[in-house]
Order: structure tokens, then C-alpha cells, then sequence
């Protein structure tokens, strides 16, 4: 991993921007294929071929959702596909979220990106585990007050993370009043099945439709928390 590190930020030292919409560099994963640092709008994003992979519109969706529930009690955040660490940057400057946060990402390359670009930092109140989340979720680990699944490859959810096994497996990280939310973009085809996963487990199941005009947002509840 610290080899990867090293290379990373060597690959960079060279990089220079000025535009307000210019691209800076491609970079090659293994897992993620082709990634690009960009700015767009004076801003600095993290893009697949496809989609906006951090940042971007795709911390705006995340913004709009998380206006939508309530931080109450909530005391412990896990992240399953961090990706650049936007969702981190929202949940400690936008909403000051001040507890713990366990952000999971199977892309070393990808939190090579988070840690070197955009200043994710690891402390006593963030911890990086470089894991598949399907592998994570059948760990033995705390309870989670909120867990948001935000996990692609380019454009799609990998197959595994619709399937019933992983619903199962994540219900049980969720503590008393826990939350979900799941990013599905706009792939509806296994929403049905995941609800009915849920359902059995104890959860009400929400649907945020469209959010910021494209991405559909699950949000299940273990307890009485209702959604604004």
C-alpha cells in the first residue's frame, strides 16, 4: 500500500492547473479502470469514463440527500465505497458531523487519490480500511448509526452488492434506529428484492426519486427515525 502512495504522489509532483474546466490527469486502476483528476467549475473532481466518481454532481446528490434524514443519535458512520472522500468532506464541513466514520474502499489506487488529492486524512475519528465491502459487511464490527453504500465500477453497481446475500449481511450492521442510504443511480431492476430484504429485516424502506434530477436514493430505517 505504501508503495502504491509513493508512486501515486510521484505521478503528481508534475501536475499543473489553471483553467476553470481542464483536465489534469488519467490514471489507471485495476479495479476502476480509467480515473480522472479534473477541474470543472475552479473545482477539483474525480471522474470515471462514464460518471462523476467523487465530487462533483455526485457530492451534490449525496448533499441533497443527506438533507433529507436525521443526524440524531447518530454516533457512528460507515461508508461502503469511499471512493475520493466526498461524502466524508460533507459529513464534517456541510453537516458537522463530529463522531467516528469507518470508510471502506477495495481501490488502493482510489484512496491513494482521496489521501494525495483531496486531503481525506485518517485520525482517531476516521479510519480507511482497504477491503472488498462484501468481505466487511460478514465481519464481526460495531454497529452502525448510518451506513451510505455508494459503490461502482465506472457507471454500474457490481452484481454482488444487489444481490440478497449482501442486503442480508449489511441489515445486521445497522444498531438500534440505524439508517441506510443506497446510491442506485438510476439502476432499478434489483430495487425490489433489496426492499423486500429489508422489509423482512425490520426496516422501513423509502424511495427518494430523481435526486438532483437523476439518481435514485433508498433510504431504510431500522427504528422510528423518520425522514424530514
Amino acid at each position: 500500500m505504501q508503495q502504491l502512495f509513493l508512486e501515486f504522489k510521484k505521478e503528481f509532483n508534475s501536475l499543473h492547473s489553471s483553467g476553470a474546466n481542464q483536465k489534469m490527469q488519467k490514471i489507471r486502476s485495476k479495479f476502476s479502470g480509467v480515473l480522472e483528476i479534473n477541474y470543472v467549475d475552479g473545482e477539483k473532481v474525480l471522474n470515471s469514463k462514464n460518471t462523476s466518481y467523487s465530487y462533483g454532481n455526485l457530492q451534490k446528490v449525496w448533499e441533497k440527500t443527506l438533507q433529507k434524514i436525521s443526524f440524531l443519535n447518530v454516533e457512528r458512520i460507515l461508508i461502503l465505497g469511499m471512493g475520493g472522500g466526498s461524502s466524508i468532506h460533507l459529513l464534517r464541513h456541510e453537516f458537522k458531523y463530529k463522531g467516528k466514520i469507518v470508510a471502506i474502499e477495495i481501490d488502493p489506487v482510489i484512496i491513494a487519490i482521496a489521501k494525495n488529492e483531496f486531503d481525506v486524512v485518517e485520525d482517531s475519528n476516521l479510519r480507511i480500511e482497504c477491503i472488498d465491502a462484501a468481505a466487511y459487511v460478514k465481519k464481526r464490527t460495531w454497529l452502525y448509526d448510518l451506513i451510505l453504500i455508494d459503490i461502482f465500477i465506472d457507471d454500474k453497481i457490481p452484481v454482488k452488492f444487489l444481490a440478497r446475500e449482501f442486503w442480508k449481511d449489511l441489515s445486521k450492521k445497522c444498531a438500534p434506529s440505524g439508517q441506510i442510504l443506497f446510491n442506485a443511480f438510476t439502476d432499478v431492476s434489483k430495487l425490489k428484492s433489496i426492499t423486500e430484504e429489508l422489509l423482512m429485516a425490520n426496516y422501513r424502506v423509502n424511495q427518494f426519486q430523481k435526486v438532483n434530477g437523476a439518481n435514485m436514493m433508498i433510504h431504510a430505517v431500522k427504528a422510528a427515525i423518520l425522514s424530514k
